[in-house]
């Protein structure tokens, strides 16, 4: 019996916390329990305490964190993949080794492009990376797989010449759905949340104004918990908060675990996400396998996510550019108790067509 051998780029996994290492072992804890011999390739070494099995192999260079692993990965990837006789390689983030085997199969996982759209939001290395590797992991792909039909649309606007390869393989929550009967203790505190790394695409500073708008007009209503840890582009959030006179109001939580996270999922009262660019916008289906409706912004993935466009969507949409529109949604979501029990009814079925094991599954059908 021929068995696959399946390479992986597994460089996500050297980076907890983020979206894009969450898609990575979610996906891939599941897969290589669905047969095949897998071998995953990173310059740097990660956590592999979670594939301790027999056809998984893990084949790091031990480069230190401080070079570029994009372009390191350039040059071993190819060879390893020789060495290894491997047939397949999944590239879980945006790049392919463009010298890899032509005999090799590929596939690539495209979660958004933000360095089109979005680029001055960037680090500038990072979207010169992008910008250089992308197009062309796009032109060597087999197939293109896209977490959000906004990134498949995105995608046939940017490269309506690879629309044809375009597959789709959502996330979803690693939290366990809430069951329908649960209630909230009423004697905790409620409150806004918000879970994103503080970069200038998420759009924290006019989120932050419009909550200074919602704690003047609301002095006895939410306060807001912000998590996640500190990225870049020099945004001194708590220092915006003190400065509009509401650090009473603000707590600053920066990177929590996993078990941490969902007991502030299951607390809050309404996640706030009115992100400018997202390609699926994770914290979403988080907030909503909780019951946690959302604010966020229209006509984006995250939107997608909530139900934008049902007749039942489970969040408020906002333009996130507008601090007016994203301090009335909370006023909103606050005070019209009838709107949110809708919202908060709505969750369950937005969130039901997200599953990691359906994902993992078609997954394993293009790598298998």
């Amino acid at each position: 019996m021929n068995v696959a051998r399946i390479a992986v780029d597994a460089r996500p996994l050297c980076h907890p916390g983020t979206g894009i290492y969450r898609y990575t072992m979610e996906l891939l804890t599941r897969m290589v329990r669905m047969g095949g011999e897998w071998f995953l390739y990173s310059p740097q070494a990660y956590d592999n305490s979670a594939f301790e099995l027999p056809n998984v192999h893990h084949c790091s260079a031990a480069i230190p964190p401080a070079f570029r692993a994009s372009q390191l990965a350039q040059l071993y990837f190819p060879r390893w993949a020789r060495r290894d006789r491997v047939q397949v390689l999944w590239g879980p983030r945006h790049q392919l080794p463009l010298l890899l085997s032509g005999d090799i199969r590929t596939v690539v996982t495209i979660h958004d492009l933000v360095w089109k759209a979005f680029g001055d939001t960037m680090r500038f290395p990072g979207r010169q990376i992008e910008n250089f590797f992308t197009p062309r992991s796009l032109a060597r792909a087999d197939v293109i797989a896209v977490v959000s039909r906004f990134t498949a649309d995105e995608l046939s606007r940017h490269f309506p010449q690879y629309a044809h390869k375009v597959i789709l393989v959502p996330g979803a929550s690693m939290l366990q759905a809430r069951s329908a009967d649960f209630s909230p203790d009423e004697g905790k505190e409620r409150y806004f949340l918000f879970v994103g790394t503080m970069e200038p695409r998420k759009n924290l500073p006019r989120l932050v104004r419009a909550f200074a708008r919602y704690v003047a007009a609301e002095p006895a209503g939410l306060h807001l918990k912000v998590v996640g840890g500190q990225g870049w582009g020099g945004e001194d959030i708590g220092a915006l908060a003190a400065q509009l006179g509401i650090s009473h109001r603000v707590q600053f939580l920066g990177r929590v675990n996993d078990e941490r996270l969902g007991a502030l999922y299951r607390d809050a009262y309404a996640l706030l996400m009115p992100s400018l660019y997202e390609g699926f916008g994770l914290p979403v289906v988080e907030a909503l396998s909780q019951g946690i409706p959302v604010i966020t912004s229209r006509s984006s993935a995250m939107s997608e996510a909530a139900g934008e466009g049902s007749a039942e969507p489970a969040g408020i949409f906002v333009n996130p550019l507008a601090e007016e529109e994203i301090y009335q949604a909370m006023a909103d979501m606050g005070n019209d108790r009838e709107r949110y029990a809708r919202l908060q009814a709505a969750s369950g079925p937005a969130v039901s067509r997200y599953d990691w094991d359906r994902s993992a599954a078609t997954m394993a059908g293009l790598l298998l």
